[in-house]
């Protein structure tokens, strides 16, 4: 199998041609789509055609499948794989967040050991609007200003999964909530494999940054939302059906902008995780 990509956007997307991924793989072709993504973070595969078992098969090249705690929106059969809909059925949305715009933050950051990767896969894409943009937060971090990086070095957030809910339109269980604390994080992480630092937040999930006066929470977030989000450091993914997209999340946030109520979208998100022995996040050393 030929691999070839191209980068896109500001840059550090990697648009990778000449894979099925509902073939299977040889070690050398997960191997190389792997060193693009370790390089990249966030890399693209067009036109694809595929079941969930094809999607659940590409997942385990990379690590352990990730299940979402929100297991009312599992797709069937699947609870590896999660709709992310505005379509209802018999009165009920199908899957999760609707049609709104959604605000900065990186996947599962509120329980100890998040998700090391998201996955997307295009199903029905409106015609209009509904991009998802995705921030690298390495660049943003290599590149921050020395007295912003002063502020925040050494620094942990603490991040909650009630607070994520308030901006969206269903709620938390009891028993979810009581599966997934508040936990605290180093704002400054070291990648698992690489060693790279970056910066490691998530705005709509943060309770607060230790260490940080309570006068000034609100102006160091914002800092950090400002600095990250240039457009030189954000790539904004305009989706076709087919489309599927692969994120780090320990380098990375993203939001979703929203499209019109009377257009139908569906995608499908899964995931995996690192390691146990490299899943808790370790600050860098700075």
């Amino acid at each position: 199998m030929a691999i070839d990509y191209k980068l896109i956007g500001p840059g550090f997307a990697a648009e990778i041609s000449g894979v099925d991924l509902a073939e299977d793989w040889s070690d050398k072709t997960i191997e190389r789509v792997r060193e693009i993504w370790f390089d990249h973070k966030l890399v693209i595969f067009r036109n694809q055609n595929l079941e969930d078992k094809d999607l659940e098969r590409f997942v385990g090249h990379f690590g352990e499948i990730f299940v979402h705690i929100r297991s009312q929106f599992h797709s069937s059969g699947n609870p590896g794989i999660t709709l992310v809909s505005n379509v209802k059925k018999e009165g009920k949305p199908i899957g999760a967040l609707g049609d709104y715009g959604i605000g900065w933050h990186c996947d599962q950051i509120y329980r100890e050991q998040p998700a090391f990767s998201t996955i997307l896969y295009g199903v029905e894409i409106p015609s209009e609007g509904g991009n998802t943009l995705i921030c690298d937060l390495a660049q943003a971090y290599a590149k921050m200003p020395t007295d912003l990086k002063a502020k925040i070095d050494g620094k942990r957030a603490v991040y909650s999964i009630a607070k994520i809910t308030e901006k969206r339109d269903y709620a938390t269980t009891q028993k979810q909530q009581a599966a997934s604390p508040d936990v605290a994080h180093p704002l400054v992480r070291r990648h698992p494999y690489t060693g790279r630092p970056s910066l490691f937040f998530s705005p709509d999930h943060t309770v607060r940054i230790d260490g940080i006066a309570e006068d000034e929470q609100e102006e160091v977030q914002r800092q950090l939302v400002d600095w990250a989000s240039q457009e030189r450091f954000v790539y904004e993914h305009s989706w076709q059906i087919g489309d599927v997209i692969m994120w780090d999340n320990s380098s990375t946030m993203h939001r979703r902008g929203g499209f019109p109520s009377s257009e139908r979208r569906l995608l499908k998100r899964t995931g995996f995780m690192l390691p146990e022995d490299l899943a808790t996040p370790l600050p860098a050393e700075t």
